[in-house]
């Protein structure tokens, strides 16, 4: 009878810790996740509030800046180290949008009900006439001569310059096709969304217009060379990549009808890799242009800049958060023209 008795208890014991077992696990479980969670919300805002800190960081180095030239020797030019913070790693970043082409000033002039220019086209968007949009003016004038200048890079990086016209139909307001290559709604209803007529709100905006690739924006890395940024159209001689001198410079234009020789651009280059171009009088002495191209150059480049990307990361464990602001300084103000965090 005893050990019956024994028995029962030894299978009722079995069968309460073949119940309670898969309990104990989901409950473990379920703590666990609890954990992890908590530790990545507050890992997540710990990153995030380190990813900020950088880009005030980056303003205070702006701000301290001498305005009067930017160079490539510059504070805020130097390949920050990652610096290990808290439990994480911050990495900062600052570019030089100056020292791209404006890629948005392309086609029009957009103006507000105050009258004040949004994106300039330069003096090519004059002398046309324009229609009111939500409270904007929009001019649909070419730039031409950035045209010219964007289509000559693309050739240089060994794409088709043709794709410039597609570029055209999405920045322009109008729904006429541009050349061989330009793309409006009909083209793109077919691929899901439609033509954005309007200028870039990020590079990335890029890929979807027809032509505008991979192997051009990526592979070929077009996009290292442009800006979104609302400049007024002159490069930073200091900063600007030989592949941008060259197609301001080399590119016959309305603006510059004698275009500067490459080996003097060359000269150029090689020169403002050992002296900061401190004026636009030392551009002009580097390159010892004639006085007759002088005044040509002069509306092309320039020696300081005005907008400036900032991106910050901040890496803590599996944690990882990025804020990348469109900065404008003025003399010793800077200001936050656009600011996103992912």
């Amino acid at each position: 009878m005893r050990s019956s008795n024994e028995g029962f208890i030894l299978i009722t014991v079995l069968l309460v810790i073949a119940v309670l077992f898969p309990l104990i696990l989901a409950f473990n479980a379920k703590v666990q996740l609890n954990l992890i969670q908590a530790e990545n919300f507050r890992n997540s805002v710990q990153a995030t509030l380190m990813a900020r800190s950088g880009v005030e960081g980056a303003i205070g180095i702006l701000k301290q800046d001498d305005p009067s030239y930017d160079s490539k020797r510059d504070k805020w030019a130097a390949a920050f180290p990652s610096l290990a913070l808290g439990s994480g790693v911050l990495n900062v970043t600052i570019t030089d949008e100056d020292a791209k082409i404006p890629i948005n000033n392309l086609v029009g002039v957009v103006k507000d009900s105050a009258g004040q220019t949004q994106t300039a086209a330069g003096s090519a968007a004059s002398g046309t006439a324009a229609q009111s949009t939500a409270g904007k003016v929009v001019n649909d004038q070419v730039n031409q001569d950035l045209n010219a200048r964007l289509r000559a890079l693309i050739t240089r990086l060994g794409g088709r310059p043709e794709v410039v016209d597609a570029l055209i139909d999405w920045l322009d307001s109008n729904n006429g096709v541009t050349g061989s290559e330009g793309a409006e709604d009909d083209y793109y209803r077919e691929r899901g969304y439609r033509c954005k007529n309007g200028p870039l709100d990020s590079l990335d905006e890029l890929s979807l217009v027809k032509g505008f690739d991979k192997d051009l924006l990526i592979d070929k890395n077009l996009k290292s060379y442009l800006t979104i940024a609302p400049t007024d159209g002159k490069v930073n001689a200091n900063t600007a990549p030989l592949l941008v001198l060259q197609s301001v410079l080399e590119t016959q234009t309305a603006g510059l009808p004698q275009p500067i020789p490459d080996g003097d651009v060359q000269d150029l280059a090689r020169y403002r890799d050992e002296h900061d171009l401190k004026t636009i009088n030392d551009v002009t002495a580097a390159v010892k242009i004639s006085q007759t191209q002088a005044p040509s150059m002069m509306p092309l480049v320039k020696v300081n800049s005005a907008y400036f990307t900032v991106h910050s990361r901040y890496t803590i464990g599996r944690v990882v958060k990025n804020v990348e602001a469109l900065l404008k300084r003025d003399s010793s103000t800077v200001t936050t023209i656009s600011w996103r965090e992912y």
